[in-house]
């Protein structure tokens, strides 16, 4: 087993299973990764505002990878790593289309994230990442530059066809991603829409960047498609027993469920 000083973590779906909070076991096992010297980091489609509480509760200090690659930022420092808000035109474009196609479009800066009114779908996915919104109209966002991400939650055929749509026409202006939240979120998806050069590939190799690590100390862990350009800048990829079978088949190691503790068991074996 190579000698792991990074440690970088998908969230729903590796880290969090359908009870919402990562298990005692799993508690356990990042405890004694980090007593063993390693960094470990959340990288997840969520805020910073959701993770925020997750990292602290596992003692998780510095930076983290968040808004699907667009912002790495430790919460206790002002400056970030790397910040990447959607560009303005982009923006005004996503929200014009976005009413016009009655879609749940939710607008996140790094404090908090916005809905025009109130959707079952946001009120839905608050739950599921232990957080709150606010109500405004999305007029007031139109040429701003400090929303990081978009997020679209689709819960039915019409709205994931016209979601498709959507990101055909923003092709080479933004890139859009499927995440798949937690109870009480069955049957949904959360669609991340960040600038075209998000990802969290990008994100991690800025993160590599600056602990000063080489690619083979690194190691990640996930489950989504959104995992996979995380997986292209680590030296051992982890994939959940849950995880995509695109992510299983380039996986140097596939482990339990989330539900069975599958990321305890890798951490465990990690540190031998």
């Amino acid at each position: 087993m190579p000698d792991i000083r990074l440690l970088v973590l998908d969230v729903d779906g590796t880290l969090i299973g359908q009870s919402g909070e990562p298990s005692p076991r799993v508690c356990s096992a990042l405890a004694a990764a980090q007593r063993a010297g390693v960094q470990v980091s959340l990288c997840s489609g969520r805020s910073l505002a959701s993770c925020v509480p997750i990292a602290r509760s596992l003692g998780l200090n510095g930076p983290h990878v968040v808004f699907n690659g667009a912002l790495v930022k430790d919460p206790d420092q002002t400056t970030a790593i790397l910040r990447k808000p959607l560009p303005s035109s982009s923006l005004d474009y996503l929200i014009r289309r976005g009413r016009e196609a009655g879609l749940c479009l939710e607008l996140y800066t790094e404090d908090t994230h916005f809905v025009e009114r109130e959707w079952q779908e946001s009120r839905l996915h608050a739950i599921s990442i232990h957080v709150t919104y606010e109500f405004t109209s999305f007029d007031r966002f139109f040429g701003r530059h400090d929303v990081i991400k978009a997020q679209i939650i689709t819960a039915n055929d019409q709205a994931r066809a016209a979601t498709r749509q959507l990101a055909g026409e923003l092709t080479g202006q933004l890139a859009f991603s499927i995440a798949i939240p937690m109870a009480p979120c069955e049957n949904m998806e959360c669609v991340n829409v960040v600038d075209r050069s998000v990802s969290k590939g990008a994100a991690v190799r800025a993160l590599i960047e600056h602990f000063g690590l080489r690619r083979e100390q690194v190691a990640g862990a996930g489950d989504a498609l959104n995992d996979l350009p995380m997986f292209e800048e680590v030296g051992l990829r982890i994939a959940m027993g849950n995880a995509d079978d695109r992510l299983k088949a380039i996986a140097d190691r596939i482990c339990p469920d989330v539900d069975q503790d599958g990321l305890a068991v890798a951490v465990e074996e990690m540190l031998g």
